[in-house]
């Protein structure tokens, strides 16, 4: 990270500890330093020092806050975005980037990041309009081109994803991604000479990547070359491609070579990788499915049958935070708080900057007599959100709780700033401020 060039002295010495290594001393510092100055940015170099600590969740809620402080704090965007994909939730983490890209649309980190999270998805589209404006940034980059090319490819642009493989190759004659789409471009019209020409070059230059050797098994299969074929697919599934296709090529060797048992026992597992393939994909269709049915029975007042069919969608998709915040929600308003806990903790840890998560577990610790436990989780729901009056007034009762008039009146107040209309939080206010006047 470049020098900041700060002025004050807990932002030198943070910024001296971030620079020297000592990112313990900087979380420390930049803490300080927020308490004595509302820089936004700030927040941001937090996250970054927790972030070097692979402090991931602190990391995220300190970025998280930074947007919220600042909604124009594109590098905080960004900051978001790599964690997010880092966790593996690329719907948050392409959001994150989006809103990074409407504030500077010729960012390069955040077309770089985007493009890398819609190529993964295949969302190939998406992908070519941000690759095509890196291109316009980065016009010397063989990667935005072959990356470039690979989203064409993708979207069934054949001439356009060769014409940005060999820009590419152009710029770096080794570029192993673009050479690799220049084969599949060569294979698909069936010029299998090419192909395997270049695929030959690519084993040489990355032997341990399993992809250029399935293709190169291939283009062998199509030339009729199977011994030779036979030893890249081998060689591809024994890196670790262990893809259906990957066996089906190798069928085609082995009835090439009048092998047939072996023939045969290649098509069961293509057959039974093929079929888990589709029922992956038919259990995430059923998923959302359930969900919606939860949906209408929460409408209708049947929890208990709303609760069975959400865990029934957890089973089909585990890793998804919004389910799991859905079974924590219900089970609350069922006053089954252990295992609200649990779901609500769960989510949390697939997308710690949602504020409503924090916010939830807040309210289950409060029920749970867990009262600072409660306080934690509320506070960082306030970072997340500082607009959310309901989180101010939980704050509030809190702090009457402890017997903190002083700190009460604050929140209470707060939640009254924020939603003037809200009775209750008046209501709230006197109390707290009738609890001090009488001590």
């Amino acid at each position: 990270m470049a020098v900041f060039a700060f002025g004050q002295s807990p932002l030198e010495q943070a910024e001296k500890a971030f620079d020297a290594g000592r990112y313990a001393d900087a979380v420390r510092l930049f803490e300080k330093a927020r308490e004595q100055s509302p820089r936004c940015d700030i927040l941001f170099f937090l996250g970054m020092a927790h972030y070097r600590l692979k402090q991931i969740d602190p990391a995220m809620i300190s970025f998280q806050s930074a947007v919220q402080c600042d909604p124009k704090l594109t590098l905080a965007y960004i900051a978001l975005g790599e964690a997010y994909a880092e966790r593996g939730n690329d719907g948050e983490a392409a959001a994150a980037y989006g809103r990074a890209l409407k504030l500077e649309p010729r960012n390069v980190d955040a077309l770089r990041g985007a493009a890398a999270v819609y190529l993964r998805n295949k969302q190939s589209q998406k992908a070519v309009e941000v690759l095509q404006a890196l291109v316009k940034v980065q016009p010397a980059d063989p990667k935005a081109h072959a990356d470039l090319g690979a989203a064409y490819y993708a979207a069934g642009n054949q001439e356009d994803a060769e014409r940005q493989f060999n820009a590419a190759v152009r710029l770096n004659p080794n570029q192993v991604s673009a050479m690799l789409g220049l084969a599949n471009v060569y294979l698909k019209k069936g010029d299998g000479v090419q192909a395997t020409a270049i695929l030959q070059k690519i084993v040489r230059l990355v032997p341990n990547a399993y992809e250029p050797h399935y293709l190169l098994g291939t283009a062998y299969n199509r030339e009729s070359h199977y011994r030779e074929a036979l030893a890249e697919l081998q060689t591809a599934l024994r890196l670790g491609g262990n893809e259906p296709e990957v066996y089906y090529h190798l069928a085609r060797a082995y009835g090439g070579l009048d092998k047939a048992d072996e023939r045969r026992e290649s098509l069961v597992k293509f057959a039974e990788l093929t079929k888990k393939a589709k029922a992956d994909s038919e259990a995430q269709r059923n998923a959302v499915r359930l969900v919606e049915q939860a949906k209408n029975l929460v409408e209708s007042g049947d929890f208990n049958t709303a609760v069975l069919r959400l865990e029934d969608a957890r089973e089909l998709s585990s890793s998804d935070d919004k389910i799991l915040f859905r079974l924590a929600s219900l089970h609350y308003d069922l006053k089954r708080y252990d295992v609200a806990r649990g779901y609500d903790q769960e989510a949390i840890s697939l997308a710690p900057t949602e504020w409503v998560y924090h916010f939830l577990l807040g309210l289950i610790e409060k029920q749970s007599g867990r009262w600072g436990q409660a306080r934690g989780s509320l506070e960082i729901a306030a970072k997340l959100n500082p607009s959310a009056a309901e989180v101010e007034n939980a704050l509030g009762e809190v702090a009457m709780h402890d017997r903190d008039s002083k700190r009460a009146i604050a929140s209470f107040q707060r939640a009254v700033e924020l939603n003037p209309r809200e009775v209750a939080y008046k209501l709230n206010l006197e109390s707290a401020k009738a609890a001090s006047a009488a001590k």
